[in-house]
């Protein structure tokens, strides 16, 4: 099968509860997505405890995002709820 052409290569990311969510996290999380090559927008929102990350996977694959979100205190294994699309 021919790979499609056209196609975004946009990603999301969406976390619903995100129990390690707090003022410090969020900051650091803030500034590792902001330098991080790929990641076209985030919303993080300290008070649902929630985020939200779009993200070029031809810059920044998914494995990467995730090990920055980690280093800033946010793993994976700690979100009870997430989404990828």
């Amino acid at each position: 099968m021919a790979p499609k052409t056209g196609v975004s290569a946009g990603m999301e990311f969406k976390a619903l509860r995100v129990p390690s969510l707090n003022k410090k996290v969020a900051a650091e999380l803030e500034h590792a997505l902001k330098g991080l090559s790929g990641v076209k927008q985030f919303k993080i929102t300290l008070e649902t405890q929630e985020l939200y990350i779009q993200f070029d996977e031809n810059q920044v694959g998914f494995q990467t995002l995730a090990q920055e979100m980690a280093k800033a205190g946010c793993s994976l294994k700690n979100i009870d709820a997430a989404l990828l699309l």
